[in-house]
Protein backbone atom coordinates (compact mmCIF):
# COMPACT_ATOMS: atom_id res chain seq x y z
CA UNK A 1 0.00 0.00 0.00
CA UNK A 2 1.45 3.73 -0.78
CA UNK A 3 1.16 5.92 2.44
CA UNK A 4 0.79 9.34 2.00
CA UNK A 5 3.72 11.73 2.19
CA UNK A 6 2.45 13.30 5.41
CA UNK A 7 1.75 9.82 7.50
CA UNK A 8 3.70 10.89 10.48
CA UNK A 9 1.20 14.14 10.80
CA UNK A 10 -1.46 11.28 12.10
CA UNK A 11 -1.60 8.64 14.65
CA UNK A 12 -2.59 5.32 12.75
CA UNK A 13 -3.23 2.26 13.64
CA UNK A 14 -1.17 -0.83 13.47
CA UNK A 15 -3.04 -2.87 11.18
CA UNK A 16 -5.10 -2.55 8.34
CA UNK A 17 -8.70 -3.78 8.00
CA UNK A 18 -9.42 -6.59 6.42
CA UNK A 19 -12.92 -6.78 6.84
CA UNK A 20 -15.75 -6.76 7.09
CA UNK A 21 -16.54 -3.82 9.79
CA UNK A 22 -14.92 -1.62 9.07
CA UNK A 23 -14.25 -2.77 5.25
CA UNK A 24 -11.05 -4.06 3.31
CA UNK A 25 -8.22 -1.18 3.25
CA UNK A 26 -9.21 1.10 6.12
CA UNK A 27 -6.71 2.14 8.80
CA UNK A 28 -7.84 3.91 11.23
CA UNK A 29 -6.26 7.17 13.01
CA UNK A 30 -6.72 9.05 16.28
CA UNK A 31 -7.18 12.91 14.96
CA UNK A 32 -10.59 14.07 14.71
CA UNK A 33 -12.30 10.92 16.55
CA UNK A 34 -15.09 12.07 18.38
CA UNK A 35 -14.54 9.00 20.75
CA UNK A 36 -18.21 7.38 19.69
CA UNK A 37 -17.23 5.13 17.28
CA UNK A 38 -16.93 7.80 14.75
CA UNK A 39 -13.64 8.20 13.73
CA UNK A 40 -11.59 8.45 10.40
CA UNK A 41 -9.15 6.29 8.36
CA UNK A 42 -7.27 6.19 5.37
CA UNK A 43 -8.83 3.89 2.67
CA UNK A 44 -7.20 1.88 -0.41
CA UNK A 45 -9.75 1.08 -2.89
CA UNK A 46 -9.92 -2.20 -4.59
CA UNK A 47 -7.15 -1.90 -7.39
CA UNK A 48 -5.87 1.35 -6.33
CA UNK A 49 -3.19 0.31 -3.57
CA UNK A 50 -0.38 2.09 -5.19
CA UNK A 51 -2.11 5.56 -5.48
CA UNK A 52 -2.80 7.70 -2.34
CA UNK A 53 -5.77 6.52 -0.37
CA UNK A 54 -8.66 9.29 0.28
CA UNK A 55 -9.77 9.99 3.79
CA UNK A 56 -13.30 8.35 5.20
CA UNK A 57 -14.92 8.42 8.21
CA UNK A 58 -16.20 5.53 10.05
CA UNK A 59 -20.30 6.16 10.75
CA UNK A 60 -20.41 2.99 13.48
CA UNK A 61 -24.60 3.59 13.43
CA UNK A 62 -25.42 3.23 9.86
CA UNK A 63 -22.43 0.55 9.43
CA UNK A 64 -20.77 2.35 7.10
CA UNK A 65 -17.58 4.72 5.54
CA UNK A 66 -18.26 7.98 3.79
CA UNK A 67 -15.56 9.65 1.72
CA UNK A 68 -14.49 12.53 3.04
CA UNK A 69 -11.48 13.97 2.00
CA UNK A 70 -9.30 13.58 -2.00
CA UNK A 71 -6.28 12.96 0.59
CA UNK A 72 -4.61 13.36 3.82
CA UNK A 73 -3.30 16.73 3.10
CA UNK A 74 -7.10 17.48 2.21
CA UNK A 75 -8.12 16.35 6.33
CA UNK A 76 -4.96 17.59 7.41
CA UNK A 77 -6.26 21.15 5.83
CA UNK A 78 -10.01 20.64 7.11
CA UNK A 79 -8.37 19.37 10.43
CA UNK A 80 -5.81 22.27 10.83
CA UNK A 81 -8.99 25.26 9.60
CA UNK A 82 -10.73 23.52 12.40
CA UNK A 83 -8.29 24.07 15.62
CA UNK A 84 -7.00 20.56 15.19
CA UNK A 85 -10.53 19.22 16.31
CA UNK A 86 -13.75 18.32 14.73
CA UNK A 87 -15.32 21.11 13.07
CA UNK A 88 -17.87 22.10 10.72
CA UNK A 89 -15.84 24.26 8.85
CA UNK A 90 -14.97 23.36 5.15
CA UNK A 91 -12.68 23.82 2.96
CA UNK A 92 -12.32 23.40 -1.08
CA UNK A 93 -11.77 20.14 -2.37
CA UNK A 94 -11.37 20.33 -6.11
CA UNK A 95 -10.34 16.95 -6.65
CA UNK A 96 -12.60 14.95 -4.99
CA UNK A 97 -15.77 12.84 -5.94
CA UNK A 98 -18.24 15.30 -5.07
CA UNK A 99 -17.02 18.22 -6.61
CA UNK A 100 -17.32 16.53 -9.41
CA UNK A 101 -20.73 15.39 -9.10
CA UNK A 102 -22.01 18.84 -8.02
CA UNK A 103 -20.27 20.21 -11.15
CA UNK A 104 -22.26 17.13 -12.84
CA UNK A 105 -25.09 18.07 -11.47
CA UNK A 106 -24.92 21.81 -12.44
CA UNK A 107 -24.29 20.82 -15.88
CA UNK A 108 -27.46 18.52 -15.80
CA UNK A 109 -29.58 21.74 -14.82
CA UNK A 110 -28.40 23.54 -17.59
CA UNK A 111 -29.30 20.66 -19.86
CA UNK A 112 -25.84 19.93 -20.91
CA UNK A 113 -25.53 15.90 -20.72
CA UNK A 114 -22.17 16.02 -22.63
CA UNK A 115 -20.71 18.30 -20.18
CA UNK A 116 -22.42 16.65 -17.28
CA UNK A 117 -21.28 12.82 -18.48
CA UNK A 118 -17.42 14.48 -18.63
CA UNK A 119 -17.74 15.55 -14.73
CA UNK A 120 -19.18 12.47 -13.70
CA UNK A 121 -16.34 10.35 -15.64
CA UNK A 122 -14.12 12.60 -13.42
CA UNK A 123 -16.31 11.46 -10.53
CA UNK A 124 -15.99 7.97 -10.89
CA UNK A 125 -12.04 8.07 -11.81
CA UNK A 126 -11.62 9.94 -8.36
CA UNK A 127 -13.58 7.36 -6.39
CA UNK A 128 -15.23 4.21 -8.59
CA UNK A 129 -16.71 2.49 -5.73
CA UNK A 130 -19.63 5.08 -5.08
CA UNK A 131 -22.72 3.52 -6.86
CA UNK A 132 -24.50 7.18 -7.33
CA UNK A 133 -21.97 8.64 -9.05
CA UNK A 134 -21.94 5.50 -11.68
CA UNK A 135 -25.73 5.72 -11.60
CA UNK A 136 -25.38 9.10 -12.54
CA UNK A 137 -23.32 8.63 -15.28
CA UNK A 138 -25.14 5.50 -16.55
CA UNK A 139 -28.31 7.51 -17.05
CA UNK A 140 -26.96 10.43 -19.13
CA UNK A 141 -24.87 8.09 -21.00
CA UNK A 142 -28.31 5.98 -21.86
CA UNK A 143 -29.55 9.62 -22.53
CA UNK A 144 -27.35 10.34 -25.29
CA UNK A 145 -27.85 6.79 -26.70
CA UNK A 146 -24.43 4.99 -25.39
CA UNK A 147 -25.66 2.04 -25.06
CA UNK A 148 -22.55 -0.05 -24.50
CA UNK A 149 -21.16 2.85 -21.63
CA UNK A 150 -24.51 2.70 -19.99
CA UNK A 151 -24.66 -0.95 -18.95
CA UNK A 152 -21.01 -1.17 -18.35
CA UNK A 153 -21.49 1.81 -16.45
CA UNK A 154 -24.57 0.43 -14.81
CA UNK A 155 -22.97 -3.01 -14.25
CA UNK A 156 -20.34 -0.95 -12.06
CA UNK A 157 -23.12 0.90 -9.95
CA UNK A 158 -23.64 -2.41 -9.13
CA UNK A 159 -20.52 -3.81 -8.29
CA UNK A 160 -19.68 -0.84 -6.04
CA UNK A 161 -18.69 -1.22 -2.73
CA UNK A 162 -21.81 -1.84 -0.52
CA UNK A 163 -19.65 -0.84 2.93
CA UNK A 164 -20.24 3.01 1.38
CA UNK A 165 -23.42 2.92 -0.12
CA UNK A 166 -25.39 0.14 -1.35
CA UNK A 167 -26.98 0.46 -5.27
CA UNK A 168 -30.30 2.12 -5.40
CA UNK A 169 -33.87 1.05 -6.06
CA UNK A 170 -33.69 2.91 -9.03
CA UNK A 171 -29.75 1.57 -10.13
CA UNK A 172 -31.04 -1.95 -9.25
CA UNK A 173 -34.10 -1.28 -11.95
CA UNK A 174 -31.60 -0.11 -14.48
CA UNK A 175 -29.55 -3.58 -14.21
CA UNK A 176 -32.21 -6.06 -14.02
CA UNK A 177 -34.05 -4.37 -17.40
CA UNK A 178 -31.11 -4.14 -19.45
CA UNK A 179 -30.57 -5.87 -22.60
CA UNK A 180 -27.43 -7.04 -22.49
CA UNK A 181 -24.47 -5.63 -25.28
CA UNK A 182 -22.94 -8.35 -27.10
CA UNK A 183 -19.81 -6.75 -25.33
CA UNK A 184 -21.41 -8.14 -22.24
CA UNK A 185 -23.59 -10.79 -22.61
CA UNK A 186 -21.64 -13.38 -21.00
CA UNK A 187 -20.49 -11.16 -18.00
CA UNK A 188 -21.75 -13.21 -14.96
CA UNK A 189 -23.55 -10.64 -12.95
CA UNK A 190 -25.14 -9.69 -15.99
CA UNK A 191 -26.23 -13.36 -16.77
CA UNK A 192 -28.01 -13.83 -14.00
CA UNK A 193 -29.25 -10.61 -12.40
CA UNK A 194 -32.95 -11.81 -12.93
CA UNK A 195 -32.08 -14.15 -10.05
CA UNK A 196 -31.15 -11.57 -7.70
CA UNK A 197 -33.09 -9.93 -5.47
CA UNK A 198 -30.67 -7.93 -4.10
CA UNK A 199 -32.82 -7.94 -0.63
CA UNK A 200 -31.19 -8.67 2.56
CA UNK A 201 -31.98 -9.46 6.05
CA UNK A 202 -34.98 -10.44 8.08
CA UNK A 203 -35.23 -14.06 5.94
CA UNK A 204 -35.00 -17.53 6.60
CA UNK A 205 -33.48 -18.04 3.56
CA UNK A 206 -32.10 -15.96 0.86
CA UNK A 207 -31.02 -17.32 -2.66
CA UNK A 208 -29.12 -14.37 -3.43
CA UNK A 209 -26.42 -15.27 -1.41
CA UNK A 210 -26.18 -18.63 -3.37
CA UNK A 211 -26.53 -16.30 -6.73
CA UNK A 212 -23.64 -14.39 -5.83
CA UNK A 213 -20.99 -16.96 -4.42
CA UNK A 214 -21.42 -18.84 -7.83
CA UNK A 215 -20.79 -14.97 -9.40
CA UNK A 216 -18.05 -14.29 -7.56
CA UNK A 217 -16.90 -18.02 -8.18
CA UNK A 218 -16.98 -17.39 -11.72
CA UNK A 219 -15.43 -14.02 -11.76
CA UNK A 220 -12.54 -15.60 -9.74
CA UNK A 221 -11.91 -18.19 -12.51
CA UNK A 222 -11.68 -15.54 -15.10
CA UNK A 223 -9.30 -13.75 -13.15
CA UNK A 224 -10.86 -10.32 -12.67
CA UNK A 225 -9.44 -10.17 -9.31
CA UNK A 226 -10.70 -6.36 -8.37
CA UNK A 227 -14.62 -7.40 -9.19
CA UNK A 228 -13.92 -10.70 -7.69
CA UNK A 229 -12.66 -9.31 -4.38
CA UNK A 230 -14.94 -6.34 -4.19
CA UNK A 231 -18.29 -9.03 -4.86
CA UNK A 232 -16.57 -11.50 -1.87
CA UNK A 233 -16.67 -7.98 0.50
CA UNK A 234 -19.91 -6.99 -0.91
CA UNK A 235 -21.22 -10.58 0.12
CA UNK A 236 -19.91 -10.51 3.01
CA UNK A 237 -20.75 -7.24 4.70
CA UNK A 238 -24.21 -8.02 3.86
CA UNK A 239 -23.37 -11.62 5.55
CA UNK A 240 -22.35 -9.65 8.60
CA UNK A 241 -25.48 -8.48 9.53
CA UNK A 242 -27.67 -11.54 9.12
CA UNK A 243 -28.06 -13.51 12.53
CA UNK A 244 -25.66 -16.59 13.95
CA UNK A 245 -28.33 -18.41 12.74
CA UNK A 246 -28.79 -17.88 9.06
CA UNK A 247 -24.83 -17.16 9.13
CA UNK A 248 -24.19 -21.14 10.16
CA UNK A 249 -27.01 -22.31 7.72
CA UNK A 250 -25.07 -21.01 4.84
CA UNK A 251 -21.84 -22.00 6.03
CA UNK A 252 -20.44 -18.35 6.93
CA UNK A 253 -17.48 -17.77 9.57
CA UNK A 254 -16.40 -14.52 9.48
CA UNK A 255 -12.70 -15.81 11.42
CA UNK A 256 -12.05 -18.02 8.81
CA UNK A 257 -13.83 -15.63 5.75
CA UNK A 258 -10.96 -12.95 6.99
CA UNK A 259 -8.48 -14.99 6.80
CA UNK A 260 -9.40 -16.42 3.37
CA UNK A 261 -9.89 -13.31 1.89
CA UNK A 262 -6.67 -11.61 3.45
CA UNK A 263 -4.84 -14.47 1.54
CA UNK A 264 -6.92 -13.76 -1.28
CA UNK A 265 -5.98 -10.17 -1.86
CA UNK A 266 -2.17 -10.27 -0.99
CA UNK A 267 -2.02 -12.79 -4.03
CA UNK A 268 -3.48 -10.64 -6.30
CA UNK A 269 -1.51 -7.90 -5.26
CA UNK A 270 1.91 -10.61 -5.72
CA UNK A 271 0.29 -10.98 -9.45
CA UNK A 272 -0.32 -7.03 -9.88
CA UNK A 273 3.27 -6.36 -8.18
CA UNK A 274 5.58 -9.09 -10.33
Amino acid sequence: MKLPTRINKISPAYDLEVGVYPPSGFLQFDEANLGNGDYFGLYWEFGKEMQEPVVCEMIHDEGRIVPCFSSLDKFLEWYELNDFDWGEKEIVDQDFVYHYINKGNDYLKQNKPEQAIEKYKKSVQSLGEISENWFKLATQQKRIGNEVDFQQSILNAILSNWAIEFPSQNAIRLFKGLKPVSELNDHPLIRNREKLEFSFGGKKENNDYRVLRDIIDELGEREDFRSTLLLEQNYATMMYWETSAFQERYGFHLEEWKAKFKSDTEERLNRKLV
